[in-house]
């Protein structure tokens, strides 16, 4: 099951005369970057946030905006500990000074540090108004991913036939590789017959070193692996495990070394062509799959 790391969500609640609205939109990344946007008095809230956005999303770059906007008492009982603004005037002062900065300390500088806000709301109020945020929060996240799942749906699609058409290839080149092998100890042995042909040797001796580099040139355990690689990328898109991207990126990393192995191998130049066009629906693979949760 695949999810796309991109995708946009939204909800919004009304109580007691307060609107409580939520953006969510997700872009890819390893890991789960959040960027919480709120009013003021709700920003130290950003870690519970987070926690409570894993239950639904591994990873992505996440921008949640909540905005809040209120008729009534709710969020309007906030106000100014003006002991602390002062304390924070002074030292303000008391630095540029020792800068030798010019200049008056204004408003906007002091509005920097939060807690010089103070909320008269009581505790029952907070707690109600903030299980409000969280469950329009999940009502947002819902909608993300019901986008995210959509889009991941048509990634599978396209995943899915770029991996059929790696498997076409590996047919041809296993098909090439049947008569390479004999064709290659062919050519090798009237090679060495004719540098040898005034020397003794020893036929015997011959026939080992050739079944050595026979061996050396045989790619049909890099073609299982390959292929076993294959049915475990098919698995994982088409089965209900959720947060594959990282599964997905090894197995293609382990496909780029069969077919490296098996480039270095080959001298037959169909082979090798083929090889190259593997190379480049791998490399799509990669790009798709950054986008893959």
């Amino acid at each position: 099951m695949i999810f796309s790391m991109t995708g946009f969500g939204k909800a919004e609640k009304i109580i007691d005369g307060t609107t409580i609205a939520i953006e969510v939109r997700t872009l890819n990344s390893r890991y789960l970057d959040l960027v919480f946007k709120a009013p003021r008095a709700f920003l130290y809230k950003e870690n519970e946030i987070k926690e409570f956005i894993k239950r639904k999303i591994e990873r992505g770059k996440i921008t949640l905006t909540l905005t809040i906007e209120s008729s009534n008492l709710l969020l309007t009982n906030f106000t100014l500990d003006q002991n602390l603004v002062k304390q924070y005037t002074a030292m303000l002062r008391e630095a540029s000074s020792k800068a030798g900065l010019s200049g008056e300390v204004t408003l906007d500088h002091v509005l920097k540090f939060s807690d010089v806000f103070m909320s008269n709301a009581n505790g029952e109020t907070d707690d109600l108004l903030w299980k409000a945020v969280l469950a329009c929060v999940d009502q947002a996240l819902d909608e993300l991913n019901v986008m995210r799942r959509a889009e991941g749906m048509e990634m599978a699609k396209d995943l899915l036939s770029r991996l059929r058409e790696i498997e076409s290839n590996l047919d041809k080149i296993e098909a090439l590789s049947k008569t390479a092998v004999p064709e290659e100890l062919e050519k090798l042995r009237e090679r060495i017959k004719k540098l040898l042909e005034k020397t003794d040797f020893d036929p015997q001796r011959l026939e080992m070193e050739l079944a050595v580099i026979a061996d050396k040139v045989d790619i049909t355990e890099e073609l299982v692996r390959f292929r076993s690689h294959n049915k475990m990328f098919a698995d994982l898109i088409n089965g209900k495990q959720q947060q594959i991207g990282r599964k997905l990126n090894f197995i293609t990393q382990e496909m780029g070394r069969e077919t490296n192995t098996m480039g270095s191998k080959s001298s037959q130049s169909d082979v090798i062509h083929t090889v190259v066009a593997i190379k480049e629906e791998l490399e799509k693979l990669r790009e798709q799959i950054q986008n893959v949760e």
